[in-house]
């Protein structure tokens, strides 16, 4: 063991050869070295609509907001699919709001019943003034003046039906054009691009890498026979690290999750949440490095 540096046995081994929690402070606190810092959030970004970039906003190295634009593929097409869907939608919804075919019924019904009725009370009063077939046609007339009003008032409704059958279509086409946005899902920096302007890409296709930096874990960890899961849980934490020139920095987290699961030689990992902060456009933290982590009890 002495031949071999310990940060590279543990890379070749993993924590086995020598327990994580070997280190308390003088108070009793859980040291756990080596700790290991990971990335919270990364993600491959991919093309959701087949087309042509046709604008590719940022590059490697770069630093975005959640939101922010980092590619759209060419939405020309999509465009003028939701101007055609937008007018549907409005001459769809006219035709709802308008009652002329209904109103017009009504006023037909009201004649035919007034026409009906004129010559019923004409026969009361001089009997066969009126011929009978002549009752009995507008009688029909009355009924068809009412099943009129009544089929405009179910057009009404099926017209409702194809209104909010071109909303979802229009709803549909928004997404659509939408998805030609490519957007950052979080905060975070550009690491990779896979892509450049003016390519073709498939749906799926990865465009960039975004990896989170402001927000990272930091694992390690300890041994079940000297702290129980409850005891370390929740608990704030202090991450120190050397950087170049032999410079010792600190910085602050919290335990978020304490794995229910023992290891081998009864080990758990623990894991915290860390503020990482940016110094000079450099981070403190980079994932993949080295530090030792303190665990507060009290």
């Amino acid at each position: 063991m002495s031949a071999i540096p310990y940060f590279a046995f543990f890379l070749l081994f993993g924590p086995v050869a020598e327990p994580a929690n070997r280190y308390t402070t003088a108070d009793g606190n859980p040291v756990v070295q080596p700790a290991i810092v990971k990335v919270q959030d990364e993600a491959k970004i991919p093309a959701m609509e087949a087309g042509v970039i046709t604008h590719f906003s940022v590059r490697e190295g770069a630093r975005v907001k959640k939101d922010d634009i980092l590619a759209v593929v060419d939405d020309r097409e999509a465009k003028a699919r939701l101007k055609i869907a937008k007018y549907a939608e409005l001459a769809a919804w006219k035709i709802v709001n308008q009652d002329i075919e209904e109103r017009y019924a009504r006023a037909a019904a009201e004649l035919a019943d007034a026409d009906l009725k004129k010559d019923m009370e004409a026969n009361r009063q001089v009997k066969g003034s009126v011929a009978g077939s002549e009752i009995e046609r507008k009688r029909l007339d009355f009924k068809r003046a009412e099943l009129q009003i009544e089929k405009a008032a179910n057009d009404r409704i099926m017209a409702k039906y194809d209104a909010k059958t071109k909303t979802a279509e229009r709803e549909a086409a928004a997404m659509a054009l939408e998805w030609r946005t490519i957007r950052a899902p979080f905060d975070g920096d550009v690491v990779k691009t896979f892509v450049h302007q003016s390519e073709w890409v498939q749906p799926g296709e990865p465009i960039l890498k975004l990896v989170r930096f402001d927000k990272l874990y930091v694992e390690g960890h300890l041994l079940a026979q000297n702290f129980d899961r409850s005891e370390i849980l929740g608990k704030p934490v202090t991450i120190e690290l050397v950087k170049a020139h032999d410079r010792k920095v600190t910085v602050s987290g919290r335990i978020v999750h304490v794995d229910q699961m023992l290891q081998g030689r009864g080990r758990y990992t623990v894991r915290a949440e860390v503020d990482n902060e940016l110094v000079n456009d450099s981070w403190l933290l980079q994932p993949g490095g080295v530090v030792r982590m303190t665990i507060h009890l009290k």
